[in-house]
Formats: structure tokens, sequence, C-alpha cells
């Protein structure tokens, strides 16, 4: 036996249990032709070190699927936060926070940007009608009759109680009015079925268009005042607003 066999060879350890083995096994032989230890010594060694092998690996996979099981916890949670719960649109948190981004975006690039408030029309009247579980069904049914007629890069959210706020990216006014109309349409066809009963909604919808320098609250106040504008025109339409020049 060398010089370098006495004193200890480095030996790399990796976590698979056939090659960790095989390895205790060549020591093994190493041993037995050397006489430096028993045969039997070395075997309940070896014995001993492959329970702990597999104990330690067992750990690992219980540790990475802790881990694993962590981090889509996480994603979860940061999704219900940013979720509204009846509806499974976006919250008031998430759509501001992406507004803000697209805002920027706007500012860097010149691109328009229009922001739609819609309110249904006497939602209240519902609820004391037909009950709150009558009310939920409504506003689901109003929000996926939204979200089905926008394009992929809207940003539609349910802005508290029975109003949705949305913002569309490269639109003008005017085509946001359209995109508007047909919300507007497309809500005023449902009947929505409750208990036997179809339930008729109508919106009422404000159009504002983001301009350089403004915050996302004035924005969203422009499209509010163009919405409680359509309230008193008779409810049921678009108002856009006019309060400077697009």
């Amino acid at each position: 036996m060398g010089e370098e066999e006495r004193q200890g060879v480095d030996v790399p350890i990796e976590f698979k249990e056939d090659a960790s083995v095989g390895w205790a096994d060549e020591i093994a032989n190493q041993a037995k032709k050397s006489g430096t230890v028993s045969l039997a010594d070395f075997g309940e060694l070896r014995d001993r070190y492959v329970t702990l092998l597999r104990r330690f690996a067992k750990i690992v996979r219980i540790s990475d699927g802790f881990q694993l099981s962590l981090k889509e916890l996480n994603v979860l949670l940061n999704t219900d936060a940013r979720t509204d719960y009846l509806t499974d649109l976006s919250n008031r948190r998430d759509i501001l926070e992406a507004m803000e981004k697209e805002m920027s975006q706007s500012n860097r690039h010149g691109d328009s940007l229009s922001v739609i408030i819609a309110d249904i029309d006497g939602f209240k009247k519902i609820n004391d009608a037909y009950g709150h579980e009558a009310g939920d069904k409504v506003l689901v049914a109003v929000a996926d009759c939204l979200r089905k007629n926008l394009r992929l890069e809207d940003h539609c959210a349910r802005w508290g109680g029975e109003e949705f706020l949305i913002y569309l990216p490269r639109s003008p006014v005017e085509s946001a009015g359209l995109v508007a109309e047909k919300l507007r349409a497309g809500v005023e066809s449902l009947a929505i079925a409750y208990d036997g009963v179809p339930i008729r909604v109508t919106l009422s919808v404000g159009v504002s268009e983001y301009a350089t320098g403004e915050s996302v609250d004035d924005v969203i106040r422009e499209a509010d005042e163009a919405m409680i504008e359509a309230k008193k025109a008779g409810k049921n339409r678009v108002g856009l607003y006019r309060g400077r020049a697009h």
C-alpha cells in the first residue's frame, strides 16, 4: 500500500446511493488486501454509512419539496393579493400599479392611453329585490362580459362595489369610446338567470384619455366625471370626458 493510500484518499461524495456504495466496496477491498482493518468492522461501518446516506438523501428530497411548495404558495398568495375574490378580475391595487407602468410607457413612447369607468345602474335595487347572492351573480356575469369584449392587452379590474375600471393602451379617447359602447351594449343584452328569473342590467360608462403630466388619480377622476354625466343624462350610455382638449 503506497504512502498516499495510508494517509487516506480524497473521494468526492455525491448523493447517489449506487455510486457511494460502490466507493465503500472499493475501500473495503483495499482494506482487505492491506489488512489495516477487519472486513467485519468495515462492513458494519459501511452499513451505517449507507443508512445515514439514505436518511440524508431523504431529508434533501423533503427539503426540496418544501422549498417548491413554499414558492408555489408565495405565487398563490401574490395572485390572491392582486385578484378580486368574486369576479376573478384584478383588484384596485393591481390595476393602479399596472396603470403607473403603462403611463410611464405612454410618456416614453408617445402612445395614447384611455381609461374607462363602468358602473352598474341601479345595483342597490337588485340587492334589495333579489338579495346579495343575486347581486354577486350579476357582478360575476358583468365581469365576464367585460373580459370577453376586451383585447388581451387591455386591463380590467373591479374598482369597488359595482364599479369597474379599465385601461386601454394605445387607444385615443374616440377609439376607447367605441370599446365602451361595445361593453355597454354587451351588458345590456345579458339575461342573468337567478331563481328562474332573468335579471337585466345596464351600465353607465365614462371615458377619458391620459394627457402627459397627469397622475393616475387625474385620469381616473376625469373618467368618473364622464360616467356621472352619463348617469345624469339618463343612464345606460357612454360619456366622453370633454373638460380639456385631447
